[in-house]
């Protein structure tokens, strides 16, 4: 049975901000709790993996993030920004290069997490979140990595 909107999105974004507490160090059970909100999501995908699917793999990346699994942490990030993409939810998009953003500060990988900010402001601000783009913009300071990220050799391109 498909649950209502209000507790899928409960869930997923519980699950999300459980294992940031987590990796902030505010102790075991929010790593527990989060791994509940990612049991319950994936039980769920079943219903409709297009609707959940991305939302899954988001909580994925966020548990490897926890468990210092960089390489697993990383290949579910993108796999959720692919994901969210594909199924049309470029908010989701947005917030999953957000969160890898955050990671990517977190291990100081500066300049791909840059990006990875500059791409979730693009999505908020082609789904109209304008004030989260704006803040986004700010918290961050996007407008000195534009800059940077613009003159520098990227490596590698991510699809828009």
């Amino acid at each position: 049975k498909m649950p209502k909107v209000q507790l899928i999105y409960h869930m997923f974004y519980r699950g999300i901000v459980m294992f940031h507490l987590y990796r902030e160090g505010k102790g075991e059970k929010y790593l527990e709790e989060g791994n509940k909100m990612q049991d319950q999501v994936q039980t769920w995908v079943k219903n409709s993996i297009p609707i959940f699917e991305n939302k899954l793999v988001l909580l994925e990346a966020e548990h490897y993030a926890s468990m210092g699994n960089v390489v697993a942490a990383k290949e579910s990030y993108e796999l959720s920004v692919e994901l969210a993409r594909d199924n049309g939810y470029v908010h989701e998009q947005g917030l999953a290069y957000e969160c890898m953003g955050k990671y990517l500060m977190s291990i100081v990988e500066i300049s791909e997490s840059e990006r990875c900010f500059l791409y979730a402001h693009k999505c908020y601000t082609q789904w109209g979140a304008m004030a989260k783009a704006s803040k986004l913009w700010k918290d961050w300071n996007l407008g000195l990595s534009k800059g940077r990220i613009e003159h520098s050799t990227i490596k590698h391109q991510r699809d828009e």
